[in-house]
C-alpha cells in the first residue's frame, strides 16, 4: 500500500511556508479535511485482515463483503467552502498535495477491490442461498449450510 505512504507524504508539510491570508486560509480548510480522513482506517485493516485469513486457511469468504468506500475528498472540501477547488487556487502550496490525495485514494479503493475479486476467485465466498428440490413436498426443500460457490480445490 504504498497510494498510504505517498498520502501522508505528500499532506505532511503542505501548509508550510505559506504567504499570503487567502493561501494561509486554503490551507487551513484543507488542514481541516484532512484532519477528518483516516487513511488507516480500521475498514481498510479489517478487509486486509479477513482477506489474508481467508487465504491462509483456505476458507471461503463472507458474502456480500465489500471494499471500504474511498474518501471524498473534493466532497468534503466543498462543504467547507464552496470555492475551495477553483482553478484560481491551482497555485496553492497544499492544491498539489489535494491532487496526490484525491487520486491516491482512489487507486487505494481501486486495489482493495482488486484483491477482494481475487480472493474471492481463490478462496470462494459462502453461499447462504436455500434451493427448493419440489414445490408439492415440502420436505424436500433443502437448506444448505455454508456451501462454497467457486472455490477451487
Amino acid at each position: 500500500m504504498n497510494y498510504m505512504s505517498l498520502i501522508a507524504y505528500a499532506t505532511r508539510n503542505y501548509g508550510k511556508d505559506v504567504g499570503t491570508s487567502g493561501e494561509r486560509k486554503w490551507a487551513n480548510d484543507f488542514a481541516r479535511v484532512l484532519g477528518s480522513i483516516h487513511v488507516t482506517s480500521q475498514e481498510i485493516t479489517s478487509l486486509i485482515s479477513l482477506l489474508s485469513a481467508s487465504v491462509t486457511n483456505s476458507s471461503p469468504l463472507p458474502p456480500y463483503l465489500k471494499a471500504p468506500s474511498s474518501y471524498e475528498i473534493s466532497i468534503k472540501m466543498k462543504e467547507v467552502d464552496a470555492d475551495i477547488l477553483s482553478i484560481n487556487h491551482i497555485a496553492e502550496p497544499g492544491y498539489a498535495a489535494f491532487a496526490v490525495t484525491q487520486v491516491a485514494s482512489s487507486l487505494i479503493h481501486d486495489d482493495l477491490d482488486k484483491l477482494l475479486a481475487n480472493v474471492k476467485e481463490l478462496v470462494g465466498e459462502t453461499d447462504f442461498s436455500f434451493h427448493i428440490i419440489s414445490s408439492t413436498d415440502s420436505s424436500d426443500a433443502s437448506l444448505p449450510l455454508a456451501q462454497e460457490k467457486g472455490k477451487r480445490d
